[in-house]
């Protein structure tokens, strides 16, 4: 099919689209918006918070009405109370903060004493860091008074999953503890701690006080994922201005809107229309850890770290359900404070939070679109992210707002990595997973209890649903529109370009133990273009997404960067300025979209500085740059596309005689190499092209520099085929890109 052709499809199945939606959703016409042609500005300005399917609407709904959150930052304290003496420390009895205490052939139970409790508080027990007790040899049980009353006993779940994973700097200072329970608005607390044999060393109860919001604002959420500011987002995760923001002051104790209780149901089924009516998957609203009151300075910012994506994980916090939704950020503050200050994690554990109200608020600080490590999934944090529903899950149904906010997180936060939703086969750093998975699918644990771990398909669903394609991924190179993939070259005469178009060979035969038949150079088409002032021709996919190939290059004697827009017959339209200040930026190549918003990329290294990726805006130009990796040695990138199984685009990187594949890993960037079983040692020219023959992974071609042959080199999901020779005679001609 002709790209006209497929664009023509696709415009009649976004019209069919749009008739079903508005049908559906003309009494909310006020509320929601939807962008079904993509442009610079309309596409990234298109977010589930201000548009989506009807499949989402209970999430659209709790998300169209501004919240009550602080003004400013808000200090929790936390109160501590010594159980049991530290580990050959002697304190007096009277000094531990227990009313009995009985050993019983060699176990012990500890009561504790009644403790007060301020504001929304939360409560755990923690002991010393390095005692290793199984789930089974300790049980920690709470009751709250609230008035005269006194509640039941309830369980306080200890898993020994739920932390940083091991020798990472976050856990060398670990307490091993309980998860921290939610006790909300009562008087006093009280602790009953039974072990198998005697008490651990150094045990506490802590209480958490979620500290004092003096004033407050009525206001969306400040994160929209569909525009968010690359300089703040990928440098660090600091929040963007709300839009949305309201600037009369709201007094203290005023709620926001709940949703209303009678949702409809949204529940799936096999039957159900996929009304994701947009050409990119939609983007959800986020509230800010600025919203909950986070104070940076409880965090250890030094221990933060990215790695990869390639699953998510649903946790709940175990916590009374009834809380209203001014709660929210008073809950946020004391999980965040019993993290920090109690367990000794470098922040709080989860990625993300959602209420029951289906509002989704940041956990971990380094930024949403990132591959952030948390701790929440005892030996994958490194391969996965994790969003925790606040509530008890185990007792409760979670809201239908709740779980279309998790399929609008997850759909957003995997298609960013290049993980579809739906997929049944992750590798997550030792084993296979599904693409979204309860937290019990790790770790022997109830988590994220039994009614929320049966919403799981629906979540599935939901998320797969939303997910509309990872167009840009793959790094195209078709500039004249045949069936097969091209490459630039420079005339060495006169700088004149000339796309080589590569073809099957007439009458091949295919190869044996091959997917590809043979190829060979075709006649090369004058592009009418004058590269002798250029020292880098890029050719970098479709960049300003019109369904043609094209090609950017860079000017010699000031670094600018300019764009010629592919017309898909070899012509181009006429030349335009990209960006300037790339004179000393080495090893640039074009990767596809990295960034996960739709736009192809770039990524370079400034000279004596760190690999960088520079966010393609389409049109608009670049966004600012962020680290994508360390220093890398080598003499030129060759950028790939998705040369890895794992969806995020890769890139490549000659060294000498060899090559390497730098794994990439969404918006994160680059994540480490491998060496190819390629010898470069014959070769000048090392080109990736796409996929020549469709057989599931993108090819490279190779130019022997003494005598001018040129060479195919299929990719494999292993390495690369043996070479084939495409043609001759290209010693005429420059390979500048």
């Amino acid at each position: 099919m002709s790209s006209r052709h497929s664009r023509f499809v696709t415009m009649c199945q976004q019209m069919l689209v749009l008739g079903v939606v508005c049908a559906a959703i003309t009494p909310a016409a006020t509320m929601l918006s939807l962008d079904l042609v993509p442009s610079p500005s309309a596409d990234r300005a298109h977010s589930v918070g201000a548009g989506g399917s009807t499949a989402l609407a209970a999430y659209v709904a709790a998300n169209s009405t501004p919240s009550v959150v602080p003004d400013a930052v808000v200090e929790p304290v936390v109160h501590e109370y010594a159980l049991t003496p530290p580990e050959g420390a002697r304190i007096a009895a009277r000094s531990l903060a227990t009313t009995a205490r009985r050993v019983v052939g060699g176990s012990a139970e500890l009561l504790s004493t009644p403790q007060p409790v301020s504001g929304y508080g939360a409560v755990g027990v923690t002991w010393a860091h390095g005692t290793d007790l199984e789930e089974d040899d300790i049980s920690v049980e709470v009751r709250t008074q609230d008035g005269d009353d006194w509640s039941d006993w309830s369980s306080m779940e200890y898993h020994d999953e739920h932390g940083p994973d091991p020798d990472t700097r976050e856990a060398l200072r670990a307490r091993p503890g309980t998860d921290e329970m939610l006790v909300g608005r009562v008087d006093q607390v009280q602790v009953r701690v039974s072990t198998r044999s005697a008490a651990p060393p150094d045990l506490k109860l802590a209480v958490i006080d979620p500290g004092v919001e003096t004033t407050h604002r009525r206001e969306r959420a400040a994160i929209d994922t569909g525009d968010l500011p690359a300089p703040a987002m990928r440098q660090g995760g600091e929040s963007a201005p709300s839009a949305a923001t309201e600037n009369a002051d709201v007094p203290v104790g005023e709620d926001s809107p709940e949703v209303p209780a009678s949702e409809p149901d949204l529940s799936s089924s096999d039957g159900d229309l996929n009304l994701a009516a947009a050409a990119f998957t939609p983007k959800p609203v986020i509230y800010s850890r600025a919203q909950w009151g986070a104070d940076e300075s409880m965090r250890d910012a030094s221990s933060l770290r990215y790695y990869e994506v390639h699953a998510g994980f649903v946790h709940h916090t175990v916590n009374a359900n009834d809380y209203k939704a001014k709660d929210v950020p008073a809950i946020l503050r004391g999980i965040y404070a019993y993290h920090t200050k109690s367990r000794g994690w470098s922040d709080i554990g989860y990625n993300y939070l959602v209420d029951r109200f289906g509002r989704i608020w940041e956990g971990r600080f380094g930024g949403v679109d990132r591959p952030v490590v948390g701790a929440h999934t005892l030996g994958y944090n490194d391969g996965a992210f994790a969003m925790s529903a606040i509530g008890n899950y185990e007792i409760a149904q979670p809201s239908q707002a709740m779980i279309q906010a998790y399929g609008a997180l997850f759909a957003w936060k995997l298609s960013l990595h290049g993980v579809r939703a739906g997929s049944a086969k992750q590798w997550v750093v030792k084993k296979n997973f599904r693409a979204i998975n309860g937290h019990r699918d790790a770790a022997s644990t109830a988590c994220p209890g039994k009614y929320l771990y049966a919403k799981l398909p629906e979540i599935r669903k939901l998320a797969a649903q939303a997910q509309v394609g990872f167009t840009g991924r793959q790094l195209e190179s078709n500039l004249a529109s045949t069936p097969h993939p091209d490459i630039v070259v420079r005339r060495a005469s006169d700088g004149q370009g000339f796309i080589i178009p590569l073809k099957p060979a007439a009458q091949a035969k295919k190869k044996k133990g091959s997917a590809n038949a043979a190829y060979k150079a075709g006649k090369p088409i004058q592009m009418g273009v004058n590269f002798s002032g250029d020292n880098r021709i890029l050719n970098v996919g479709d960049w300003d997404r019109d369904g043609y190939s094209d090609v950017v290059s860079r000017r010699k004697s000031d670094g600018a960067l300019f764009l010629r827009r592919g017309l898909g017959n070899g012509a181009f339209a006429p030349v335009q300025r990209l960006a300037t200040g790339f004179g000393k930026v080495g090893l640039l190549a074009a990767v596809g979209d990295m960034t996960g918003d739709g736009w192809p990329d770039l990524i370079g290294q400034p000279k004596g500085g760190k690999m960088m990726i520079y966010p393609g805006l389409g049109l608009q130009g670049l966004g600012a740059p962020y680290v994508a990796y360390s220093a890398v040695q080598a003499q030129r990138q060759v950028g790939v596309g998705l040369w890895g199984p794992d969806g995020a685009p890769d890139t490549l990187m000659r060294k000498g005689k060899n090559l390497q594949v730098f794994s990439g890993n969404g918006p994160g960037g680059l994540t480490g190499a491998r060496t190819l079983d390629v010898d470069l040692s014959s070769f000048d020219w090392v080109v990736g092209i796409s996929d020549i023959a469709m057989a599931g992974h993108p090819d490279l071609v190779l130019r022997t520099k003494k005598t001018g042959q040129l060479w195919l080199v299929n990719g494999t999901p292993t390495g690369v085929e043996q070479p084939q020779l495409l043609g001759t005679g290209m010693e005429i001609y420059d390979m500048v890109g």
